[in-house]
């Protein structure tokens, strides 16, 4: 009888290491579809100090972001006037998309779809020596 519940449990955790496995397959498919292309509607910026929210800004129409299925990547975003143009590599988790660039890696969790062409992603940057925290919350739509 341990014997069948030894073989029931692995193939519990092998089945539930395939389904982890095949919703990141499906984000990096949603990711990549019909190009690759997003627009970011808009950006927003919260500044904390203490865990007190002390500024918040919009940034609507914030430029676009493109995803390769080699991995690379390409992005153009306008937050303060200018446009600035980051590229660099990514992944994907089923909860996360990581980037590399310019020798940083940031991670962006994935807080709604990829569903109907549609994504919100955030980055939350922590410094704990002065008690400040940072989120961009990204708002993204799949470009026609």
């Amino acid at each position: 009888m341990k014997m069948y519940a030894k073989i029931l449990s692995l193939f519990l955790v092998l089945l539930i290491g395939l389904s982890a496995c095949s919703k990141e397959k499906r984000i990096e498919k949603q990711l990549i579809k019909k190009d690759g292309k997003w627009k970011i509607t808009s950006v927003d910026y919260k500044y904390y100090q203490n865990n007190v929210m002390e500024s918040s800004m919009n940034f609507p129409n914030a430029g676009t972001i493109e995803f390769d299925k080699k991995g690379s990547f390409v992005m153009v975003i306008t937050l303060n006037g200018s446009p600035q143009t980051v590229g660099g590599t990514w992944t994907n988790s089923e909860d996360e998309i990581t980037i590399i660039a310019d020798g940083g890696t940031t991670v962006m969790k994935i807080t709604d779809g990829p569903k109907k062409g549609k994504m919100t992603l955030e980055e939350t940057d922590y410094y704990n020596d002065t008690a400040e925290k940072e989120t961009y919350t990204y708002y993204l739509e799949r470009a026609d």
